[in-house]
């Protein structure tokens, strides 16, 4: 059920290799986050929903990002 994602409401910010994306969620009651899509699932990125110490939004990816960390650093 994740090809709605594909194709709607979405801009591909990046690859992680091996069909995994990161999508910029446009539309919706997501807009603004970040979520990691994959042929397994898929989860939003941000401290508040676990796996990162990242900050909310596409600000925080990027931040996250550029800083060089982990994607999935939580503690």
């Amino acid at each position: 059920m994740l090809e709605p994602v594909f194709n709607h409401g979405s801009v591909v910010l990046g690859t992680g290799g091996c069909g995994m994306y990161w999508h910029l969620i446009v539309s919706g009651p997501h807009r603004g986050h970040v979520w990691f899509i994959c042929g397994e699932g898929a989860m939003p990125f941000a401290a508040q929903f676990g796996h990162t110490t990242g900050e909310s939004g596409f600000a925080g990816w990027v931040k996250h990002w550029s800083a060089g960390n982990e994607w999935f650093d939580a503690e």
